[in-house]
């Protein structure tokens, strides 16, 4: 079974461009790779945890979006993570964001 951390849905509507401007944060968070952004390596979610069982990187995946979260983007902290099924075995995230 794959951990796929990529594949991940934000589910709002946006109604104003504070919205939207956290919309850009978060995307740009969820989709960098730790280590690929230039001034800022710690920047991004450490993506290591793809290759281990299934629960164990359910929660390091969790664990890693709540610190990066909470680190970069000050204003929202991560609610909860839930996983769905995906074809051949790989495992979807969906992470909940409240305000802070």
């Amino acid at each position: 079974m794959t951990v796929s951390p990529y594949d991940f849905q934000l589910e709002y509507t946006l109604v104003n461009e504070p919205i939207a401007d956290l919309d850009r944060k978060l995307n740009l968070l969820m989709t960098t790779r730790e280590g690929t952004m230039p001034l800022d390596r710690e920047f991004g979610i450490d993506m290591d945890c793809v290759d281990r069982p299934p629960e164990v990187a359910k929660s390091l995946y969790t664990a890693e979006v709540t610190k990066k979260v909470a680190k970069f983007i000050p204003e929202v902290r991560v609610r909860e993570v839930t996983w769905s099924h995906g074809e051949a075995g790989h495992f979807i995230p969906k992470v909940v964001i409240t305000s802070a």
